[in-house]
């Protein structure tokens, strides 16, 4: 515990500015200081094995903030119903595209693409099942969604703006 205590007095004011600089907020700066505290106090015993602590610090300090700016962009989106509105029934004529796009995805996108996104496997799972590592699952996955919107830009003609889909020809 003590390491743990003197890796975050040596730290706590440079993670601290370095959030204030990205959050803009004094409040959401101190919540996100708390999560990492609480976070580093329940693996207390673990930090303390660690070589470099301050480096997990920011690290962990790193990433609760984007999981942080994640959570409040899910959440502004879902709070302005107008857009929701706008994009819902988008979404669902788009859904119409999808069954004659994904034929046209390589046999291993396709596969993953299905499985994962619109089956709701998990990533983990399908490794398993298909006898890849995770980071090979991910790497696929990832390929396969820029094969899925390149195909979809084409054949669909999708556009986007910051918020998601823009606007889309209906398949014919």
């Amino acid at each position: 515990m003590k390491c743990l205590m003197k890796a975050w007095q040596q730290s706590e004011s440079l993670l601290y500015n370095w959030l204030l600089k990205q959050t803009q907020s004094q409040h959401e700066t101190e919540d996100i200081m708390q999560e990492v505290f609480l976070k580093a106090m329940r693996n207390s015993e673990r930090f303390c094995s660690l070589k470099d602590g301050k480096s997990w610090l920011f690290k962990m300090t790193k990433n609760q903030f984007i999981d942080h700016w994640r959570r409040k962009i899910e959440i502004e989106d879902i709070d302005d119903l107008e857009t929701v509105d706008k994009i819902l029934p988008m979404m669902e004529q788009l859904q119409s595209c999808l069954p004659r796009v994904l034929p046209k995805l390589s046999s291993h996108h396709r596969h993953v693409i299905e499985f994962c996104d619109l089956n709701g496997m998990t990533q983990a799972q399908y490794s398993k099942e298909n006898g890849l590592s995770l980071a090979a699952t991910k790497a696929r996955l990832r390929r396969a969604r820029v094969e899925l919107k390149q195909i979809l830009v084409t054949e669909c003609q999708v556009s986007q703006s910051a918020i998601g889909v823009c606007s889309f020809k209906r398949a014919q």
